[in-house]
């Protein structure tokens, strides 16, 4: 019989029913030699399961040494995928929830990832006179999650109820009495909500992200989806009417749950990545892994780590441009100039460091903070030197550094971190958009700045809020720009903003037609509302 090791899985019973022996460990938060923690067994297991737990971080270390291949579940990949595309690089197989974020993982010498999704619960299905509740959301409303209080406002309107405190088998048992569930997701990831309402009857109402949601639950038979504010509208207003359909398909989405998303489809899944999974790999890039893991886990404040076993850590692993950075970062937090000035030697005096747009921006930008002009503009000129630039712009100021950096971490796909708390006064810029937060902290109404961070925003799901601040302030300033406009309202109705959103593109339309564009602003409306809901709305 198979033995199966799951560190914090709640999936014991479904690999039992599965045929397999389970062993379930809980160890506590930080870092956990695997080895150590095996030693504990009577015997070694076949593979091992690492669970992302959302209350209990863990990090397994020397997973080389394990007798067996070892797989995480990543569960919040849209939020962690900063540290966690560094983590699997020291194990040997990964799963997702997210279907998008599974091949951004087996990138940069990442193993196998595969989209495995959340799951439902085996449940009766409630009768329909039970559910009194036409619409109700159970989630957290915060002033951090401002698209999520729109969300709640607007639907308030539809007699929206909200749950913020319920979970386990009173959550079940709420949503037992609720004929649909609109849905709102942060970062337009798959989120759990989709599920547990699913696993109880109730209908799901799911936005249409990310590209694959729509194969979990079939459209218009098991659930509902919509891209912004008008189509949900349109969504409520089609359940309303027709109560007696919207049951048929709850029913369809209880049946679904069971037929294809219950604790043992998902358990299969993950065994069978085991079975074709290497053995974890072990030597100086697993080490480099995990310590770039643990380093970003720091950063972002998320699990404390004594600085000396950092330094330990980077300080052992191979001279990459990411490692480099993060020992520029680490040297800049201590405020240690002499071990700063030895990182800029060093990397200056390594073609493929000074040509590389991370060491070289960490380079340049902390030297900057240490009022070391000339440093920085050494790293600077060796970076368009090594890409064989023969022009190149003159920087003068921090934020032409930050602007140039951005656009070089951008070309290289360092375009953002989700999840990250970035804080300009004390982190380093390591991505394009940090670059432009921290450019526009040095003047908070710089066009250009917010110009160029909108523009990157705009492939950031979730991050509509941020999105309308910056085009609100670049439409004041140019009011005849009426692409502004057009983005502003979509981004407004995205944002759950519906009277906001077609006040800005009326606003749109009005200013193309007197500036003779109207065609284009067509053009563009027509690209952006391929269902036409839109220009229904505006009478065009």
């Amino acid at each position: 019989m198979r033995t199966v090791c799951l560190i914090h899985s709640h999936l014991g019973p479904a690999f039992s029913r599965l045929g397999c022996r389970v062993v379930s460990l809980t160890p506590p938060d930080g870092v956990v030699s695997l080895p150590r923690l095996l030693a504990t067994l009577p015997e070694p297991p076949d593979c091992i399961i690492h669970q992302e737990n959302l209350g209990r971080l863990v990090v397994l270390d020397d997973c080389g040494n394990a007798p067996c291949p070892v797989l995480y579940w990543s569960l919040d990949t849209h939020l962690n995928h900063f540290w966690q595309r560094h983590y699997v690089r020291a194990l040997s197989a990964a799963a997702t929830t997210q279907p998008h974020l599974a091949a951004t993982l087996s990138r940069d010498g990442g193993p196998h990832c595969a989209w495995v999704p959340w799951h439902g619960q085996p449940r009766p299905l409630a009768p329909q006179a039970q559910r009194t509740i036409p619409l109700a959301f159970v989630g957290r409303i915060s002033a951090e999650r401002q698209r999520r209080q729109w969300f709640a406002e607007h639907l308030s309107r539809f007699g929206l109820l909200l749950r913020q405190d319920a979970s386990g088998a009173e959550l079940a048992a709420f949503y037992d009495t609720v004929r649909a569930a609109p849905n709102e997701c942060i970062a337009g990831e798959i989120n759990l909500r989709l599920f547990e309402a699913a696993s109880s009857g109730c209908l799901p109402v799911s936005e249409r992200t990310p590209a694959g949601v729509e194969t979990l639950f079939a459209p218009d038979r098991e659930a509902l989806y919509y891209d912004d504010v008008a189509e949900l509208d349109d969504r409520l207003r089609f359940l309303q009417a027709h109560p007696d359909l919207a049951a048929t398909m709850g029913r369809a989405a209880h049946a679904a749950v069971a037929a294809r998303h219950l604790p043992d489809h998902r358990a299969k899944a993950l065994l069978d990545l085991t079975r074709a999974a290497p053995p974890p790999p072990k030597g100086p890039a697993a080490d480099a892994a995990l310590a770039l893991a643990l380093y970003h886990l720091n950063r972002s404040g998320q699990l404390a780590t004594q600085r000396i076993e950092l330094w330990r850590r980077l300080a052992a692993a191979p001279g990459t441009p990411e490692i480099m950075a993060a020992r520029v970062q680490l040297a800049l937090a201590d405020n240690n100039r002499d071990m700063a000035q030895a990182l800029f030697a060093a990397c200056l005096s390594h073609p493929e460091l000074a040509g590389d747009a991370r060491s070289a921006a960490a380079c340049a930008l902390a030297a900057l903070r240490l009022g070391q002009g000339e440093a920085a503009k050494r790293a600077y000129v060796a970076f368009v030197a090594a890409a064989g630039r023969r022009e190149a712009p003159r920087l003068h100021t921090p934020r032409d550094y930050l602007l140039f950096f951005a656009n070089a971490l951008e070309a290289i796909g360092c375009t953002s971190a989700p999840g990250m708390l970035f804080h300009h006064a004390v982190h380093l810029p390591e991505t394009a958009v940090q670059c432009l937060v921290a450019a526009k902290a040095l003047d908070q109404h710089d066009l250009e700045i917010e110009r160029r961070l909108e523009s990157l925003l705009r492939r950031q799901p979730g991050s509509e809020a941020e999105r309308i601040g910056l085009l609100s302030d670049l439409s004041l300033h140019r009011p005849d720009d009426w692409s502004l406009s057009l983005e502003l309202g979509l981004a407004n109705l995205k944002g759950f903003r519906l009277e906001a959103g077609l006040e800005e593109l009326r606003l749109a339309a009005a200013t193309a037609a007197r500036t003779g564009q109207d065609a284009r602003f067509t053009r563009r409306l027509r690209l952006a509302d391929p269902s036409g809901r839109l220009r229904r709305l505006l009478g065009m």
